[in-house]
């Protein structure tokens, strides 16, 4: 949100703010250019009708070049066809204008017009169009550069924001209480080892939620890994209240993910599914790929979206950083199942990750294929 001291910086001129000046500008060019040779009625009138030609004709070119631009071609290309185009409109414009300017001669002038032909022009014609493409195409794609500029920067906010509330959020004092409560409790039980663990473990999942990460994306393998220390902490919390399932497909592990991006799910299906019930329940992760697409679910057989908690805080989080991040390419869901509770689901671009293995049927091989499915209970 920028302050009183960081004002919005000043919007440029629309399209049409731009396209209403340009073409006034040029229309009074030309009917200036010839004032002396022709009355200013007859330069009023036939250079309005150039004008209103080259405008409507531009607005043409703009459908085209929007369509172009969506392709991701390159500039160099786009100019080129942008030069070819603007040419074939320009023969169209001229033959069009000086229709017209001949029925103005003969009508306003009173005369038989002299040297008709329908292309007679059509080369300076096209000098205009292909500056105007050229201005066209060049403002559309400097405007996509700064958008791709300002997205990520805001996924990079976003980023440090996701660790930041996995502190205000996720790591929040009951959790920290009932964490080092656990680890006392073992300690009087003298069992020594397993509040050691304990401690390595809560000190592994600090360390991680701040750890400065380069890139927005990590591999699902090293997501997963991070979500299980915080599992295996609210594993001794809850005992057998908590069952795990987490079962993520070989060729998915190298997937890269947004970073962070599961912790805020798991702990609502934590939350809102297991701990405000007696019997607790069970909360599962499961990844997969799909053609070009990485499915991930997280689910749980809680209360659901019916529950007294609407779950808004880590579910909009995640929501608003996919959009960011993949834009129309990603689908977040939420689905509650016939059984209860409420599941998930992600579907991301699928792109392995720098250095993995792919085989000859486009899968990738992780390092750890015996790590692909685990499950616990």
């Amino acid at each position: 949100m920028p302050s009183a001291h960081s004002p919005h910086p000043p919007r440029a001129p629309g399209f049409w703010t731009l396209q209403i000046a340009g073409w006034l500008a040029f229309g009074v060019a030309m009917g200036l250019s010839r004032l002396a040779q022709y009355p200013l009625g007859y330069m009023l009138l036939t250079k309005s009708v150039l004008m209103a030609l080259g405008f409507v004709i531009s607005l043409g070119l703009r459908a085209l070049y929007r369509r172009l631009l969506h392709r991701n071609l390159t500039l160099p290309r786009l100019i080129v066809i942008a030069t070819v185009v603007s040419y074939a409109a320009a023969i169209l414009w001229t033959a069009l204008y000086n229709v017209a300017d001949a029925s103005i001669v003969e009508w306003y002038l009173r005369r038989v017009p002299r040297g008709f032909t329908f292309t007679g022009g059509a080369l300076y014609h096209a000098f205009v169009l292909v500056a105007w493409s050229v201005l066209y195409i060049g403002a559309r794609h400097h405007a996509q550069l700064q958008a791709e500029r300002e997205r990520a920067l805001r996924a990079e906010t976003l980023a440090s924001g996701a660790r930041l509330q996995a502190l205000r959020y996720q790591i929040n004092p009951h959790f920290l209480f009932n964490t080092l409560n656990a680890v006392s409790t073992l300690v009087v039980e003298r069992r020594t080892a397993e509040a050691t663990r304990m401690i390595a473990r809560l000190s592994d999942f600090l360390r991680l939620t701040l750890e400065d990460r380069a890139g927005d994306e990590v591999p699902l393998a090293e997501e997963i890994d991070f979500v299980q220390r915080y599992l295996d902490i609210e594993q001794v919390r809850f005992g057998d209240r908590l069952r795990l399932s987490i079962a993520i497909a070989p060729d998915a592990r190298e997937a890269m993910v947004p970073a962070l991006i599961l912790q805020p799910l798991v702990e609502n299906a934590v939350r809102h599914g297991i701990a405000v019930r007696e019997e607790g329940g069970q909360v599962a992760m499961a990844a997969e790929r799909i053609g070009g697409v990485l499915r991930i679910t997280v689910s749980d057989d809680g209360a659901g979206l019916g529950g007294a908690n609407p779950r808004g805080i880590g579910l909009t989080n995640t929501r608003e950083r996919l959009r960011t991040l993949y834009g129309s390419a990603q689908v977040m869901e939420l689905e509650s199942p016939p059984a209860g509770g409420l599941r998930v689901v992600l579907e991301l671009p699928y792109r392995p990750a720098a250095g993995a293995v792919v085989d000859v049927a486009g899968e990738v091989e992780p390092p750890r294929a015996a790590d692909a499915v685990a499950v616990r209970s």
